[in-house]
């Protein structure tokens, strides 16, 4: 199992490799993130990868193009289009 870390709270959870973050946090709605469109085209959802950018999918250039149009936050990425393939810490962008 993976671990996917909070923060600034540090509440971890265990989800399986594979995992969306956008499913992940569906299933689990006391997670605070907002989500907008879901399709990686509007931006809401955008946070700040603190450690584990490697166990991620890969950014696309759709959405690197919404990021640039949003935030200027080095480490930025799309909550709805973020797979889960190990451990991860998060932020909210600020």
């Amino acid at each position: 199992m993976a671990k996917l870390t909070f923060l600034p709270t540090s509440k971890t959870y265990e989800v399986a490799p594979g995992t969306s973050y956008l499913d992940f946090c569906q299933k689990h709605t006391e997670v605070p993130q907002d989500f907008g469109c879901t399709v990686g085209s509007c931006g809401t959802c955008r946070l700040v990868v603190e450690k584990g950018a490697e166990s991620l999918n890969p950014i696309t250039s759709e959405e690197s193009e919404t990021l640039e149009m949003c935030t200027d936050v080095p480490g930025a990425r799309l909550g709805c289009q973020l797979i889960l393939n190990g451990d991860v810490a998060l932020r909210p962008v600020d």
